[in-house]
């Protein structure tokens, strides 16, 4: 696909037409560090004509190396970083060595390849080495490290990362294809970046533990089929006993990831035909109750909602529905703000991106994306802080629980009033608008449009759009026509009309 030259930060174009991501150090950091390159340079592997999918990918990739560089520049402790910074850093030396685990796992010496030959040759031995040896060749480093750590000191992180090459290349990857479900699990988590210590991966944890309460642990292999299909019927059945009401919906929902992991187990025959419900018919669960569907907010009620939630009752839960109905907006991803890094609020265009936290977590690849206020800024700014906190101080259903009440008492006590309304909303005023698709997908996120070559890596740059105000200015007057029928209305509370039922 055709890209403008120029639309993405720190993107460089090759002669050939090789990608690659360049980006100057911060100025104070190469001060303070005069042997700091002037630029972090990284080839991103692709060619101008990949997909917009792969170059989304690679250019946060590149990004979060970018950070880590900068930050292991001037922090050299070990504790300072996560297992994932470990694990990203050790996966990109590799790649620089032109290296790959299990490279030098011990075999038989007469099992070594013309290219490690050469390689031993190339180094001067007289006799092919043990392939501890040629490990060592390719992390030279490793000997200094070793005699460092010999002296009693404790290992810097760009130690801890050669140490862990180092490991990597001698070891090939271990594949049990008998495994026991916590064994499965620890390994689908460990394969998936699932930080089950916060978030939505505590959360997954939690749903895992609960699931194991009913059917203990078992073994996973070819021939244990029945008895993996008879632990979960046991989870299905003791959920039922002990709730009697309870829904497929939520049967299916604790056990997602739990299947998952099962099916994560390589050279597992039956693995892709396990699955909650389908055509398969593996289990005996309550047939789905149809979820109730949303509704577009009508022009009364979006005049009511704002003035409501500006003029005559602001406060953190009315802030909360204030920013979600700018772009259909849902409790998670509120609650994945961070204050501090993804309000841009006194901006000359006020904005807010949605990065998916520090986790980087979004529904899809698609919604990350940047809000402008144009509406009750003010508001915005005195309470959202407020909001994020009570968000993240209860569990995700009783924020939505809440909100839903606060609407319904406005609104009226039907089924379908519910804050998912906002999303319904958001979409007809912008087809009202006619707003251009890559826009609208900037904004709200659905997964049309060219815009991962021209919004997504601003999204996940620290530094948003402060390089391409031109960009943020169109999202914002496309958003200050979405709510132009509204603006004038809630800079007063005439306009009030109650629409509560009776």
């Amino acid at each position: 696909m055709a890209r403008k030259k120029g639309k993405i930060p720190y993107l460089n174009e090759r002669p050939k037409g090789d990608l690659r991501y360049v980006r100057d150090y911060p100025l104070k950091l190469r001060k303070a560090i005069p042997s700091l390159p002037s630029q972090f340079s990284r080839e991103l592997g692709l060619t101008k004509g990949c997909s917009d999918s792969e170059l989304h990918k690679a250019m946060e990739l590149s990004s979060r190396l970018y950070d880590l560089k900068v930050k292991t520049a001037t922090n050299s402790d070990p504790s300072a970083y996560s297992e994932s910074e470990l694990k990203i850093a050790i996966e990109e030396t590799l790649r620089q060595r032109d290296l790959k685990k299990g490279d030098y796992a011990r075999v038989p010496e007469s099992q070594y390849t013309e290219e490690e030959w050469n390689r031993a040759v190339e180094h001067g031995a007289e006799i092919v080495p043990d392939r501890h040896d040629l490990a060592e060749w390719a992390v030279p480093e490793i000997d200094d490290i070793g005699d460092d750590l010999k002296r009693g000191q404790k290992p810097t992180f760009q130690q801890e990362v050669l140490i862990g090459t180092w490991k990597a290349i001698q070891n090939l990857p271990e594949i049990k294809k008998t495994q026991t479900m916590r064994e499965a699990w620890s390994q689908y988590v460990s394969d998936k970046n699932i930080d089950t210590s916060q978030g939505d991966g505590k959360k997954a944890q939690q749903r895992f533990e609960r699931v194991l309460q009913y059917t203990g642990d078992f073994v996973i292999s070819n021939e244990t089929e029945d008895e993996v299909l008879d632990r979960i019927q046991s989870f299905i059945y003791g959920k039922r006993q002990d709730s009697p009401t309870i829904k497929a919906q939520s049967v299916e929902r604790e056990l997602r990831e739990f299947i998952a992991a099962i099916r994560h187990v390589p050279r597992l025959k039956w693995g892709a035909s396990l699955q909650v419900s389908g055509k398969q018919n593996n289990f005996q669960i309550p047939d789905a109750i149809p979820a109730v569907s949303g509704r577009a907010l009508s022009k009364d009620e979006t005049r009511l909602c704002l003035n409501t939630w500006i003029n005559l009752k602001p406060d953190p839960k009315n802030t909360a529905m204030l920013v979600m109905i700018h772009a259909g907006l849902g409790c998670r991803e509120l609650r994945r703000l961070r204050v501090d890094k993804d309000l841009y609020l006194d901006a000359k265009y006020p904005h807010i991106i949605f990065r998916g936290g520090d986790a980087r977590q979004a529904k899809t690849e698609a919604r990350p994306r940047v809000v402008p206020i144009v509406v009750g800024l003010d508001i915005v700014k005195e309470y959202l802080p407020e909001t994020v906190a009570w968000m993240n101080s209860i569990n995700e259903n009783s924020t939505s629980a809440a909100l839903n009440k606060r609407l319904r008492a406005l609104l009226g006590e039907e089924k379908e009033v519910k804050t998912h309304m906002f999303r319904h909303t958001w979409l007809r005023m912008a087809r009202r608008s006619r707003i251009s698709e890559d826009n609208k997908h900037a904004i709200a996120g659905w997964e049309k449009g060219d815009t991962n070559n021209t919004v997504m890596e601003r999204v996940y740059d620290k530094h948003g759009y402060s390089d391409d105000p031109e960009l943020l200015a169109q999202l914002y007057e496309d958003q200050r026509e979405i709510f132009s029928r509204f603006i004038a209305d809630v800079s007063t509370v005439d306009n009030v009309v109650s629409l509560k039922r009776k």
